[in-house]
């Protein structure tokens, strides 16, 4: 009874940040599920498509599911519930993870969610840089107008000729529009990229002391390659109980 009144504390905060992943998730690479030879069914779950695997120990519980983006980075969507009498903190920067494949086995890096964060806006900063130059430089060309004139004749020696004659012009009205449009784009860019960034922020998981009976829940951010496709190993260490999950991708 006691198992089941935690699962069904689960399955309310798994609805909900199941949604939040994929929203942020389109064109998936790969989905995880739990390996079904490590994972009884009764300790998974399923929620709007995504499964999730259910760990409960003697004083606290975490539900894990995983999915890897195209050409993005593996999303740990993760649950937390404090079943102790005792306060306890929920550090997902101590979680674990390693993959295995063909006897290969090699471990991830799990970002702190302000240090993905910050990563993430330098890399968008360099992107709209790199993107106002290459405007610019459009822009500027566009702003010259060549126009080429046929013409014909004989010349002093009695001989036909014939050539063509290329005239060009500089339109500085015509830069200063393209590179107002441009700015105007380019702005329009970076509020969506500020906003994604703080939809982002209130949705990654952070550090947190849970009290009795409180949960939190949010995913986390792998540093994983572009071609990734092992079984991974997940270990959550949690109130001084580790919780271990074995996931298979979902070709």
């Amino acid at each position: 009874m006691v198992k089941s009144t935690h699962i069904m504390k689960l399955k309310s905060y798994i609805a909900l940040i199941a949604i939040a992943i994929l929203a942020n998730s389109c064109a998936p690479g790969f989905y995880y599920h739990p390996d079904p030879v490590t994972t009884p069914q009764t300790n998974t779950f399923i929620s709007n498509g995504v499964t999730y695997a259910i760990s409960i120990k003697g004083s606290t519980s975490v539900a894990l599911a995983a999915i890897k983006p195209a050409n993005g980075q593996l999303q740990l969507s993760i649950v937390y519930i404090n079943n102790s009498l005792d306060r306890v903190d929920a550090i997902p920067d101590s979680i674990k993870i390693v993959a295995r494949q063909d006897n290969v086995t090699k471990q991830f890096q799990v970002y702190n969610a302000d240090q993905y964060l910050a990563r993430l806006q330098r890399r968008q900063n360099f992107a709209l840089a790199m993107k106002a130059m290459g405007d610019g430089y459009n822009n500027n060309q566009a702003g010259y107008t060549r126009s080429t004139t046929n013409a014909t004749g004989v010349s002093s020696n009695g001989n036909y000729a014939s050539g063509t004659t290329t005239t060009t012009t500089y339109d500085a009205n015509k830069v200063a529009l393209a590179n107002a449009r441009t700015q105007q784009q380019l702005q329009q860019t970076a509020n969506n990229l500020s906003s994604y960034n703080q939809s982002l922020s209130q949705l990654l998981i952070r550090s947190n002391t849970l009290v009795k009976g409180q949960s939190i829940a949010g995913y986390v951010i792998v540093n994983t390659s572009n071609t990734f496709s092992e079984t991974i190993y997940v270990e959550v260490p949690f109130g001084g109980e580790e919780h271990n999950f074995v996931l298979i991708p979902n070709n």
